[in-house]
């Protein structure tokens, strides 16, 4: 049985790779149906992916035929098979069977599925009548499709600009009620600008009067704040000799941590040459004992161990004189800070009643001193805040004006917006209406194709068992393009056939 192909195996070879990506792939499901896709439907779906990969990444889309050595790459690292440069060249090298520095999908499917190329190129399709039928059906599948795609369009675009003149309409007449809303408080915003002018009068006035008083009582809190202060001075200088029996005290303490951080040090050496004279003695102990060793060995480490065992090292001596030395020194350092700490306690004790009672008393007032001061800002604020009061009123006012004449026009311009979305939308429900009956004929089409479909699938075949599958899957595919309800009604009409 012919296949179409002719020439040498090269030749074919040649002509296969120029078909399209999808007929490839067909071309090989027919050629190895039985070996490797009868009853394995993942290994279909993922031939189906590996098509639309290519045809993705191909410039010409489902027009293309193969792919350059960049979007051969690409495709790898989709799949999830990424490769280094160097690793890619050779993928190339040995996927691309007729040297063209390209990769066919039907050359990848050889290299993937380790088959002899030369069988595929001679392997049978199909007769010329299944072929004939398949065509027909595939008209019919892309007629059907064509036609759910247009359908879809058309229901989407009538949804979309109903939708939008609906919205619009909503818009306006908001839009409308805004500009009433405004006008009204542009009314009320006026009244209220004539109301707080004449409270802003009574403001000033009354904050002038606060403001009087204010200074007034500044001027005694200024007069009070004096007198504290000279009190404050004359605690200064005992201040400043309490301040140095303190830094005395500081000083020492100092001093005594950082003997007592000398004495942690000593410590810690103590306690690490301790661990290393210790561990010294297990290791001496135990290659004493060990009979891997030789006895020259083992009597060596016993010797080693009782001497080391009777005296210590000497840098344990060293560490254990040193900590006696820093315990001694902490301690004088410690005591010299306590009496420093007693000393600068009992000079604080004798200024520190004074000394508070004088800043209380400045503080105070200090106190009393801002308080005048806010408040005689306050009643200069308050009066400021009344007269800016006013000009807000009258500005208001005319806001308000304008408000309202925006608001009229707004609501004529709602007024026309509405009624062209009226029109927008009898537009859209005509189209929709149209879209409706796109999807009548679809849903014909659908039902025509399918039963067509269910017929050649049903006759007895020897080979182009993948063609039909792929017929089928297309045909599965073009369903996404019917709306649900659709294709519930295709099913239940073709359940009735």
């Amino acid at each position: 049985m012919s296949n179409g192909l002719t020439g040498s195996d090269q030749d074919k070879l040649n002509q296969l790779n120029s078909k399209k990506h999808k007929e490839q792939a067909v071309w090989f499901m027919n050629a190895y149906w039985q070996k490797f896709f009868e009853g394995k439907e993942s290994e279909c779906e993922q031939l189906w992916d590996w098509v639309k990969i290519f045809e993705d990444i191909d410039p010409k889309k489902k027009k293309g035929c193969d792919l350059n050595e960049f979007d051969a790459h690409r495709f790898l690292e989709k799949i999830g098979e990424t490769l280094s440069v160097k690793d890619m060249r050779a993928f190339i090298r040995d996927v691309d069977i007729d040297f063209n520095k390209r990769v066919a999908i039907s050359e990848y499917l050889v290299c993937r599925y380790k088959q002899n190329w030369k069988e595929l190129v001679n392997a049978p399709q199909d007769d010329e009548k299944a072929k004939k039928e398949r065509e027909e059906a595939q008209a019919a599948v892309d007629a059907a499709t064509a036609a759910a795609e247009a359908a879809k369009d058309a229901a989407e675009e009538a949804r979309v600009t109903a939708n939008k003149a609906a919205t619009e309409a909503r818009a306006a007449k908001q839009a409308e009620e805004i500009a009433q809303a405004e006008e009204k408080a542009a009314l009320a915003a006026e009244a209220e600008a004539k109301a707080k002018k004449e409270a802003s009068d009574a403001a000033a006035a009354e904050a002038k009067r606060t403001e009087e008083a204010a200074r007034k009582r500044e001027a005694e809190a200024k007069a009070s704040a004096q007198a504290a202060l000279e009190r404050e001075e004359q605690l200064k200088q005992a201040e400043l000799q309490a301040k140095a029996k303190a830094q005395e005290a500081q000083k020492a303490e100092a001093e005594s941590k950082k003997a007592q951080a000398q004495q942690q040090a000593a410590l810690d050496k103590v306690l690490a040459e301790r661990r290393r004279y210790e561990n010294k003695l297990k290791k001496l102990q135990s290659d004493s004992k060990n009979l891997d060793f030789g006895i020259v060995k083992r009597n060596r480490a016993a010797n080693e161990y009782e001497q080391l065992k009777s005296k210590p090292t000497l840098a344990l001596r060293t560490a254990e004189i040193t900590l006696t030395a820093a315990e001694k020194r902490a301690a004088r350092a410690a005591k010299k800070a306590q009496k420093a700490a007693a000393r600068a306690q009992e000079a604080a004790d004798k200024i520190a009643a004074a000394a508070a009672a004088a800043e209380e008393a400045r503080k105070a007032a200090d106190a009393d001193q801002a308080a005048a001061e806010e408040a005689a800002a306050l009643a200069q604020r308050n009066r400021e805040a009344a007269d800016a009061a006013k000009m807000a009123a009258t500005r208001a006012l005319i806001a308000a004006t304008d408000a309202r004449t925006a608001a009229q026009k707004s609501a004529r311009k709602a007024e026309k917006t509405r009624k062209a979305a009226d029109a927008s939308k009898a537009a859209a429900d005509a189209a929709q209406a149209e879209a409706e009956a796109a999807l009548e004929a679809a849903q014909k089409a659908f039902a025509a194709a399918e039963a067509r479909l269910k017929e050649l699938l049903s006759k007895p075949r020897g080979s182009g068992q993948g063609a039909n599958w792929w017929l089928n899957r297309e045909f599965e595919e073009a369903k996404k393009y019917m709306p649900k309800s659709k294709l519930r009604k295709l099913a239940a009409k073709m359940g009735k056939n």
